[in-house]
């Protein structure tokens, strides 16, 4: 279903967010990048507190002026009618509007009438995030009339990044990212790995998002050497590639 350009650039966008360690540059990160693969004309993210209110500070709204904005927060946030999702989603999902519910319902809704239709933006697809049966936050995409809804390619992209994106935001909300460079975790993932010092240590500046080549600098060895200590990590985690990787140990 992609390219092989478009494999690399996901590759590429998710080896960048996971170097990111403040919260309102990552969701502006991961609307600039998503917007490459997924072309939409509107969006926001919306952090939820335990009781499923909306967390202002922690929110952020793309294209919409301010007024629109405090609108949604304040009123249209209850009207929502993907907010029903909350009480059956047990994990991370990808949604999209038109595949909850038909059209003729949809388009006598409030919500669709009153924020969606004077926006033009009838067409909404996104990520409900979930950690530990707890919905975090959501992000939502929205297109307008001429771009059209999206398509099932769109989609399959939003659930191949779904998981990463619930990490690094559930990460970053708790104020934890940097938890796997605190010497107790690292201790912990190093045991429970088996790692020995130096693959700990290029381990740790593989999630700092160095390269092969600025490891040989730090580190003053050979490439060849931290390519052996790389395959040596990817072999002892079941990996294949250092996206897999910082997946795996952001969520550890």
């Amino acid at each position: 279903m992609l390219t092989e350009n478009e494999w690399n650039m996901i590759n590429n966008i998710l080896l960048e967010l996971y170097t990111l360690k403040e919260i309102d540059v990552l969701i502006k990160k991961v609307f600039n990048v998503l917007r490459i693969l997924i072309p939409f004309s509107k969006g926001f993210f919306i952090s939820l507190d335990e009781n499923q209110e909306i967390q202002a500070s922690d929110s952020y709204f793309l294209g919409f002026d301010e007024k629109i904005s405090d609108k949604y927060i304040n009123d249209f946030y209850t009207l929502d009618y993907l907010k029903y999702l909350y009480d059956f989603c047990q994990e991370t999902s990808v949604f999209q509007d038109s595949a909850i519910l038909a059209d003729e319902i949809r388009k006598k809704n409030d919500f669709y009438r009153k924020f969606l239709l004077p926006s033009d933006i009838p067409y909404g697809a996104g990520i409900l995030l979930i950690k530990n049966r707890k919905i975090i936050g959501v992000f939502n995409f929205f297109r307008s009339t001429v771009l059209g809804d999206f398509s099932q390619k769109d989609i399959y992209i939003l659930n191949l990044l779904k998981r990463h994106i619930e990490n690094l935001i559930y990460s970053n909300i708790n104020d934890a990212t940097q938890k796997i460079f605190m010497d107790e975790s690292w201790e912990e993932i190093k045991k429970t790995y088996n790692f020995s010092d130096r693959e700990a240590e290029i381990l740790q500046l593989i999630a700092e998002g160095k390269s092969n080549a600025d490891i040989c600098d730090i580190l003053y060895v050979s490439l060849s050497t931290v390519k052996k200590h790389v395959y040596n990590i990817f072999n002892k985690t079941g990996v294949n590639s250092r996206t897999q990787l910082l997946s795996l140990i952001y969520s550890s």
